[in-house]
């Protein structure tokens, strides 16, 4: 028995051959496989290596290229990684809630989960579709294209019964999984407001604080509120694939190591306040949001009125607190790679000017 590679350098071709279905294969056997790390800076809790397949007889049929996802190298946030349990929930995604999508997902060809450290995905590789830049920003038309898509989501499990099933990998906020972020998030205050409070007012080091003392309420107030669904809880441009085809095929959605069931609008907020400059974002988000709301409606939800989107999306931005906050825990700027340093600093301004812009605050009491 062919041990698991649990890492990029441990992908052989013969393991390849061992794992690949036939109809992936073509029916041809794997000779060699080359790898190369891709995103660097990018995926912080996962190394992404795309892998080049040669085999001794090709056909039509045979997959040349694949992605190949495993845990970071980096300790610091492997370590956040483990304690999070994110790669059994990418796992979990792609066993239980990929097959019922209704948006563009990588295909699977390969899911190994074990132990809670062991971890290992072949995906498909979706060049030449083009990858989203949350630092670039994106176009006015790709923006109403992502909370389009992730309306087609929210959708499809909006109040699902079965989103209590995978509750071994899907964390509800009034789980013992937030346990944990309270552990983050209280543990980072310090080194948040040591190494951080530059990229901040004081008004949010402030909320900050009174999120530390008052962290169940911060949750419930936020992404707690009611109708939850199945989030993908990293929805940022760097997560994403755009392709100059229109229709669903236009955009696909990667990494799903932070699903959640949640309030929908932590995806909206997270998205928009992240993603799109101030300037871009104050434009332009209350259509956007109206055109996300519209998309749920189209898609079958009946019990979400246009006011209480609205009223969520403010409340949500609470969510971007604990990411500003327990985001220092395992963050390093000196071990960063100049776009992983850039990256960081430009989304904990654009988040910390964001909860200012909406008063989020005032949700926490």
């Amino acid at each position: 028995m062919i041990a698991p590679a649990l890492e990029t350098s441990q992908i052989t071709a013969e393991w390849l051959n061992s794992v690949l279905s036939d109809d992936v294969r073509g029916g041809a056997t794997v000779t060699g496989v080359k790898a190369e790390v891709i995103g660097e800076g990018v995926g912080f809790l996962g190394e992404v290596a795309r892998l080049t397949l040669t085999y001794d007889s090709p056909s039509a049929s045979s997959t040349t290229t694949m992605i190949a996802k495993s845990p970071t190298t980096n300790e610091g946030f492997k370590s956040m990684g483990l304690m999070l349990g994110l790669y059994e929930k990418e796992s979990g995604f792609f066993r239980d809630v990929a097959p019922e999508m209704r948006i563009r997902i990588p295909d699977c060809f390969h899911n190994y989960a074990a132990n809670g450290t062991d971890f290992m995905l072949l995906l498909e590789d979706l060049a030449p579709m083009r990858p989203g830049d949350q630092l670039a920003s994106c176009s006015l038309a790709e923006a109403e294209n992502a909370l389009s898509t992730v309306a087609r989501l929210h959708a499809r499990w909006w109040s699902h019964p079965r989103l209590d099933e995978m509750s071994s990998w899907l964390p509800a906020t009034d789980g013992a999984y937030f346990d944990i972020l309270k552990g983050a998030y209280l543990g980072s205050l310090e080194k948040f407001h040591e190494e951080f409070a530059y990229l901040v007012t004081p008004e949010i080091e402030a909320l900050a604080d009174r999120g530390g003392e008052n962290y169940e309420a911060m949750i419930a107030a936020g992404v707690g509120r009611l109708p939850h669904t199945f989030i993908h809880g990293d929805y940022r441009l760097d997560n994403m694939m755009f392709g100059d085809d229109p229709g669903i095929d236009a955009l696909a959605v990667l990494d799903w190591q932070l699903p959640f069931k949640a309030n929908p609008m932590w995806d909206v907020v997270y998205f928009l306040g992240g993603n799109l400059s101030p300037e871009s974002r104050r434009e332009h988000q209350d259509a956007l949001i109206e055109g996300y709301h519209t998309v749920l409606l189209t898609n079958g939800v009946t019990d979400y009125s246009l006011a209480q989107c609205r009223e969520d999306y403010r409340a949500c931005g609470l969510v971007l607190l604990g990411y500003l906050v327990t985001g220092a825990l395992e963050t390093d700027l000196e071990t960063l790679n100049e776009r992983g340093r850039e990256l960081i600093e430009t989304i904990f301004s654009r988040y910390a000017t964001t909860i200012s812009d909406l008063g989020s605050g005032e949700f926490l009491g």
